[in-house]
């Protein structure tokens, strides 16, 4: 409760100071599953349209993640407030739920697929159903869609190394991004991407991205069904990086003697 009171604090403030320092905000939103499973990560589908919705009628551009990746190294342009959406693990419902509300909206995604569904089922840790091949090969088409890279088997990306990690980085099937399983990650994960020559790669970091950040490193907050609407838009805002600050500051506070 007082977590999310103080968000809600980040926020208001934001909003207040917003229209004099104009700030500028770029976020990566990461979702999973659109539809009403019973796990956390699952957004029922009127509340993904609503989030586009707020975050359309408070003035945020939707941009592809290709764009934020470009603009973060330090090339090309980008909307003062913009957001790119991404999806991780490839659930079936992006074909059938995600993609027409992204069409109604004309927002582009990130789709993260894994590989080798079956062994990627028990790290999951649900049985939500993922994409089969048909209509992976339909949303790969779609105009709106870019089919980035999960891991083989969405595995632990931070301990992997050596052949395991190069298994599990290899893309089959050519991909610019590459988001870690888990947010969990590495330098000799980084480099292996590097290495196979992804574009740039995604964290879990709720966080605003930064120009002159690194692209393998991308932060990005994690929407889950249970957040109440202000908080995903919050999630879109300079709130976040002053939330995050101030609970660094609070648990290095309670670490000293």
């Amino acid at each position: 409760m007082l977590k999310e009171v103080a968000f809600a604090s980040c926020y208001a403030a934001r909003n207040l100071l917003d229209p004099l320092c104009r700030f500028e905000e770029v976020a990566i939103l990461a979702y999973h599953s659109i539809s009403d499973a019973p796990v956390e990560t699952a957004v029922p589908p009127a509340a993904f349209d609503g989030h586009l919705r707020a975050l359309a009628a408070r003035g945020y551009r939707f941009v592809p993640l290709a764009s934020v990746a470009t603009w973060v190294a330090g090339r090309g342009p980008i909307p003062r407030k913009a957001v790119a959406v991404t999806f991780d693990d490839g659930y079936a419902d992006f074909d059938t739920a995600a993609v027409p509300i992204l069409e109604r909206h004309g927002v582009p995604a990130t789709l993260f697929v894994v590989a080798d569904a079956e062994r990627s089922r028990e790290r999951l840790g649900n049985d939500v159903p993922l994409l089969c091949p048909e209509a992976l090969a339909r949303v790969r088409a779609h105009p709106l869609v870019e089919i980035g890279y999960h891991s083989k088997t969405h595995g632990d990306l931070a301990v992997l190394r050596g052949d395991a990690l190069a298994r599990e980085t290899a893309p089959p099937s050519l991909a610019r991004f590459f988001a870690y399983p888990g947010g969990k990650h590495s330098s000799p994960a980084a480099e292996a991407l590097r290495q196979v020559g992804f574009h740039a790669a995604c964290t879990i970091r709720p966080v605003l991205a930064r120009r002159g950040g690194d692209p393998y490193l991308l932060p990005r907050s994690v929407i889950l069904g249970t957040m109440a609407r202000w908080q995903v838009m919050a999630h879109a805002t300079r709130a976040a990086n002053w939330y995050r600050s101030a609970a660094g500051h609070a648990a290095l506070g309670r670490r000293r003697p």
